[in-house]
């Protein structure tokens, strides 16, 4: 009997012991959950006894598939050839190279492709061509104004000049006006009548709120009166309930 095999050789004597002795490999060796085929179309009730029920059943098919998933995990003997990442990346790796490919070949192909003009050429040269005859346009006209004056008359200098000189003569009107009416002696109007009247009218008002509350200092609020005695009054009767009420629940609670 050899002491050491290698995993080809263990997966092929241990196939040759079960299939002698009758062995069942361990993720076989087990009772299989099997959904009946009735039972999605069955009455799901909604006792607590059909809810139990209904949780056992969901219970049962989910350890199923742990079940399941357990199995095929120890099923697999992973090589680093056939491993699903390894595949996959694979898979990606040679996609790209394939395109890559492509896109070499394509580009040595269209080595020779002569470009004729279309309408979207033609539309674009002209779009260049246009924008370039409007630069050379605002180059020619900075260039001609280079030699213009400016310190010469010209019509808008004349118009703000004009502009200046009439805001002068204003101000100096305006400043001739209030000279000549500083010797005018104002005489009383109807006008000034009555704002005097009014300005009187209310200093004498001012005047009687600060009578009103100088004699007012020595008047003591603390001194028993009318609307004093009613609050006092009410106060009391207040109280008087209030001590009738606790008396009345005091005695009924015996």
């Amino acid at each position: 009997v050899k002491a050491y095999y290698t995993m080809t050789e263990a997966n092929e004597e241990r196939a040759k012991q079960d299939a002698k002795y009758g062995f069942k490999s361990p993720e076989e060796n087990r009772q299989k959950f099997e959904q009946k085929e009735w039972r999605n179309k069955a009455f799901q009730g909604v006792s607590p006894m059909d809810f139990a029920m209904q949780q056992r059943l969901r219970d049962k098919e989910r350890k199923e598939k742990e079940a399941q998933a357990k199995a095929a995990m120890y099923r697999y003997q992973g090589k680093p050839s056939d491993d699903a990442i390894t595949l996959r990346r694979k898979e990606q790796h040679d996609r790209e190279k394939m395109a890559k490919e492509t896109a070499r070949e394509t580009k040595s192909n269209l080595k020779d492709v002569l470009i004729t003009e279309t309408a979207e050429s033609a539309s674009r040269k002209e779009h260049f061509d246009r924008d370039n005859q409007w630069k050379e346009t605002g180059r020619t006209t900075r260039s001609n104004l280079k030699d213009v004056n400016m310190s010469g008359a010209a019509f808008e200098t004349e118009i703000r000049k004009e502009q200046h000189q009439r805001d002068q003569g204003y101000k100096a009107t305006a400043r001739e006006t209030r000279e000549g009416l500083k010797d005018v002696l104002i005489t009383e109007t109807a006008e000034s009548a009555s704002r005097k009247e009014h300005f009187d009218r209310d200093n004498q008002w001012k005047e009687t709120g600060r009578t009103t509350r100088s004699n007012l200092k020595d008047v003591n609020m603390s001194g028993a009166a009318f609307e004093t005695e009613i609050r006092k009054e009410q106060h009391q009767r207040d109280q008087g309930y209030k001590a009738t009420a606790r008396e009345t629940r005091e005695g009924l609670k015996d």
